[in-house]
């Protein structure tokens, strides 16, 4: 995902970079490694900031507590910025993508890592009680962002589907991955709910899958320019 997202945003050396909702640290030690940029990474939980700010064994990123819907940054100022399996936490969607305008310089690249609807009425989490409904909800569709973005201001607006494969899993490693709750959307139901949706899915995952599961995850990249 990492070549992707340095593609779609055109990213290279000396370029000015924004990671929205950065979380622990993962794209921009990444994009660190391999891209002399200027790096920044925004996130609003200190805690998983700080836990980035430990891995930075390099300290050439600037780590920044911050909400995307008001971006502590003077305008055009990003050559590029992105966000990962971000949009979908954020409150005003349109708000953020102004303030990503408007911190972009001309010419800027906007890049939305996120999932499309279709597949995620396809995800091995169909299966559980509610999930998807909750997915939907608060998913926007990859049109509706096309959308917001072209009315914003941007220009050449695309979006591209990748598919990772990665292998197989067994099925007890992944449903004690859903046990711990590895998705947002299992920390949005109650307990009560969560509890007798996961006696559900185990059922229906270890008669559907048997004793491992393949794993292919579909991802779509918006890609954009001021």
């Amino acid at each position: 995902m990492l070549s992707k997202i340095i593609d779609y945003g055109k990213i290279d050396v000396g370029r000015t970079v924004l990671d929205i909702g950065c979380g622990t640290g993962r794209f921009p030690l990444s994009l660190s490694a391999v891209k002399n940029s200027m790096l920044c990474a925004l996130e609003p939980s200190i805690e998983m900031l700080r836990q980035g700010v430990v891995k930075d064994k390099s300290k050439r990123i600037l780590w920044v507590r911050g909400d995307g819907q008001r971006l502590p940054f003077q305008d055009g100022l990003f050559d590029c910025v992105y966000m990962t399996s971000v949009i979908h936490h954020i409150e005003n969607k349109e708000m953020t993508l102004r303030e990503i305008y408007r911190v972009s310089k001309k010419g800027g690249k906007c890049v939305i890592m996120t999932f499309s609807h279709s597949r995620t009425k396809k995800h091995i989490t169909r299966d559980f009680p509610g999930v998807v409904a909750i997915d939907l909800k608060r998913i926007p569709s990859v049109l509706s962002l096309k959308k917001m973005m072209t009315m914003i201001g941007f220009r050449d607006v695309h979006h591209h589907v990748v598919q990772i494969d990665e292998g197989y899993v067994s099925t007890n490693e992944y449903l004690e991955r859903v046990r711990n709750k590895y998705m947002s959307t299992l920390t949005l139901l109650s307990e009560e709910d969560f509890q007798r949706g996961f006696k559900i899915f185990k059922e229906r995952v270890k008669r559907k899958y048997g004793s491992k599961i393949g794993k292919i995850s579909w991802f779509v990249f918006i890609d954009a320019q001021k």
